[in-house]
């Protein structure tokens, strides 16, 4: 499927089955468990089917993992209720859900690449089966929003959230950062609805809530070099082009308070300083993109821009507290909220920790043939190693030319292990969610994703063997020979 926004017939078949099925499991009063994964766009999904089911009075559970293990489902197994649903994760993981669940009433919702195991116990509605890239064109926020779409028009409001989603898995791969596919025609439809707007600004965090200082230090993914948590240099750069940071009441100055002459000069000065800091052009200039606002949230709330929104369930799941980004995602909001803003503020100082570590320490990154390999031991989170090397994949810290591996120790005593690629590299033959799959397989560890990100997780000390293999599989992929 190329990047417009048909929707196959065959796979929204399989949506409406899904959809019929969460409606006679409300008929028959089940008892739902929720099963999803601790970032953004598990919290997303996680929230649409909970406020879908909560919606139809239906009793359920939500349980946030980091990875959906053997250990997990063990632990879970007897304590499951009458079905489940797993969002964001299930389609790598079906080998363990049979073992443990084929007595359960089963639904999986993701997007991720799935395997070769029979479990017909068990609808399966992922986009890969229908021929769509789950890693560019839908993720597991917008799988659960088109269930919960045919499920119930009231449903339509859950259509921000999808792209909130979507968003957070770096799916806005279009030529103006826009997200593309099937994802487009949920914001299609969200517009259409009246749920969003879609315009071409600077993509600053929270550049429609914040002042222009603020999301300037904010504003990490894209990284600006010697500005990104540093509220001095913001002031100065701001200052240094002529745009006054705060105004004659001593008020720092918002989005609205600039002139158009004052925007064009920020977005131009932004881009060139970029290109002084040794950014490629094309990365410099992904600062500009498509925003995406959400129409029916207050003009200053963090949830207006949904990237913002996105970072929020982020830091939530990052941090250990999930459970504040299922309900910001179902809708709640007061102290909820208040306590994400708090959140998000503590994970913004923790990926400027964890980026710094990293440029301090680039010298350190190992490389083999194939991959680049960073080995993060207690330094940084498990839960934030993804991000980090995500981050310095598109800020350029570490090379494009080469996937990127890191380990980084768990609290459960393992290893967890993240990888990611540049999109260039597919074309190459790159498949990363397969070749970490299989060699996680070969250590006894678990692992899968997509193309150009994955994840494992490893028990320790077998992290050389574990790369020698991976090394040997991506080669191999590069040559074609797999």
């Amino acid at each position: 499927m190329d990047s417009n926004n048909s929707y196959p017939l065959n796979f929204r078949e399989r949506v409406k089955e899904a959809a019929e099925l969460i409606s006679k499991w409300a008929e028959e009063d089940l008892n739902v468990s929720i099963f999803t994964h601790l970032d953004a766009d598990g919290l997303s999904s996680g929230g649409i089917i909970a406020r879908v089911l909560e919606r139809l009075n239906v009793s359920f559970r939500i349980r946030v993992l980091k990875q959906l293990t053997d250990n997990a489902l063990k632990s879970f197994s007897s304590n499951i209720g009458d079905a489940v649903i797993f969002v964001d994760f299930g389609s790598g993981q079906k080998n363990l859900i049979v073992d443990h669940l084929s007595s359960i009433k089963c639904l999986i919702l993701d997007h991720h690449q799935p395997i070769s195991v029979d479990a017909n116990f068990c609808i399966e509605v992922n986009p890969h089966l229908f021929g769509v890239d789950g890693s560019r064109f839908l993720s597991s926020s917008g799988v659960a929003y088109l269930v919960a779409r045919e499920i119930s028009h009231e449903n339509f409001d859950l259509s921000p959230i999808a792209v909130v989603g979507a968003l957070g898995d770096r799916q806005d791969c279009g030529e103006r950062k826009n997200l593309v596919g099937l994802n487009s025609f949920i914001v299609e439809e969200a517009v259409r609805e009246g749920f969003l707007e879609v315009k071409f600004g600077l993509r600053l965090f929270g550049f429609e809530s914040r002042p222009v200082v603020k999301s300037l230090e904010y504003t990490v993914d894209p990284l600006i070099p010697g500005l990104s948590g540093d509220y001095n240099a913001c002031l100065n750069f701001m200052k240094g082009l002529g745009i006054p940071p705060i105004n004659e009441d001593g008020i720092l100055r918002r989005l609205s308070d600039l002139s158009s002459v004052e925007l064009k000069r920020l977005m131009i000065g932004l881009v060139k300083y970029m290109l002084s800091k040794g950014i490629e052009s094309r990365e410099a200039e992904g600062i500009m993109g498509t925003i995406y606002i959400l129409s029916r949230e207050s003009s200053d709330s963090p949830l207006k821009d949904a990237r913002e929104y996105a970072s929020l369930l982020n830091a939530c799941g990052r941090l250990g507290f999930p459970s504040i980004g299922i309900l910001l995602s179902m809708g709640r909001r007061g102290e909820v909220l208040r306590r994400a803003v708090e959140i998000s503020d503590r994970y913004r100082h923790e990926i400027v920790r964890i980026i710094n570590w990293l440029s301090r320490n680039v010298d350190k990154v190992r490389s083999t043939e194939n991959l680049q390999v960073v080995h993060a031991g207690s330094m940084v989170d498990d839960r934030m190693i993804g991000t980090l090397i995500s981050l310095a994949l598109s800020s350029h810290i570490l090379s494009p030319r080469k996937p990127i591996v890191a380990f980084a120790y768990s609290s459960e005593g393992k290893v967890k292990v993240s990888a990611r690629a540049d999109r260039s590299l597919i074309e190459k033959g790159l498949n990363l969610g397969l070749a970490v799959m299989k060699a996680a397989q070969a250590v006894g560890g678990l692992g899968g994703g997509h193309d150009v990100a994955a994840g494992a997780e490893i028990d320790k000390g077998l992290e050389e063997d574990f790369i020698k293999i991976l090394d040997e599989i991506v080669g191999k992929q590069f040559s074609g020979e797999v």
